[in-house]
């Protein structure tokens, strides 16, 4: 029995800019249905308009900066489902692990795509014979159709911007340095900028303020060290915490979880993985 693990989400917003770059463990598919703007994903920038869909996996930091009338239409979709429905020659978990792949639409495309949104937001509740099937059939078609966009997506397609380009060996730098002490102003002193300058030309180019990026980074890393068995301060430490109580309070505001039970999670969650592979 597949277990349904996806939920559909609009953006209504009358101005609409994300609150804070993000990252989810899910894979996300997301069509831009109107509106104009751009759509962070690290460490790249794509326009924003309609008919523009994106696929990213689970741990990619993102953020979107449009005009009022931006909207968007989002599917969260479980890796384990996407492995569940993948066949050996259509890899769906496969193509998700492809970090980020970005495609335009037609008018026609994007259309029939919105109407297969609507419909997997739909609840299955009614108990009806035969509609758990249905809905089923829906996600498929959903898949099928995407990943079948994805699938002749130029991967290189991603739009130009200057802003971005000045901060890149930043966003660089804060990555491989993650264990040490880093702040605004020791990060301004290795590129021989002053602070109020790298500031000014961080979060215009990526969304993030330059400590909230920092924070972001580490958490990504620790999550990876936790799957891979490391204790929880240990893993506080090699990402740059001092403080194992302060690692843990992050951790939990940004994942919405402790590190320890999403160690535990992970580690049930990948036993239970290989039973189904040790039964199939």
């Amino acid at each position: 029995m597949i277990r349904y693990k996806y939920e559909i989400h609009s953006s209504r917003n009358d101005t609409y800019s994300m609150d804070r770059p993000h990252f989810h463990e899910d894979a996300e598919i997301m069509m831009c249905t109107s509106g104009e703007g751009l759509f962070f994903l690290e460490p790249e920038i794509y326009p924003l308009h309609r008919g523009q869909l994106f696929l990213f996996g689970a741990s990619i930091l993102h953020r979107s900066v449009a005009n009022e009338a931006y909207r968007s239409r989002v599917l969260h979709i479980a890796p384990s489902l996407l492995q569940s429905l993948s066949t050996p020659h259509t890899n769906l978990a496969a193509c998700a692990e492809r970090s980020k792949i970005q495609v335009t639409l037609t008018e026609e495309e994007t259309v029939e795509l919105e109407k297969l949104y609507n419909q997997l937001q739909v609840p299955c509740t009614s108990g009806n014979f035969g509609e758990d099937m249905q809905q089923l059939l829906t996600l498929l078609t959903f898949l099928h159709k995407t990943f079948c966009y994805f699938a002749t997506a130029d991967l290189k397609a991603t739009e130009i911007n200057h802003d971005l380009e000045k901060v890149a060996p930043i966003l660089e730098y804060i990555r491989a340095h993650l264990s040490e002490s880093l702040t605004v102003d020791s990060i301004a002193s290795h590129f021989f900028l002053s602070k109020y300058y790298l500031c000014h030309i961080f979060k215009p180019a990526t969304g993030f303020g330059v400590i909230d990026y920092v924070i972001h980074c580490r958490i990504l890393r620790a999550r990876e060290l936790l799957r891979n068995g490391m204790r929880v301060q240990e893993t506080g430490e090699t990402v740059g915490f001092r403080n194992n109580e302060h690692f843990i309070r992050t951790f939990k505001k940004l994942t919405g979880t402790s590190p320890k039970r999403y160690a535990k999670e992970y580690l049930l969650t990948d036993q239970n993985k290989k039973g189904e592979s040790l039964s199939a």
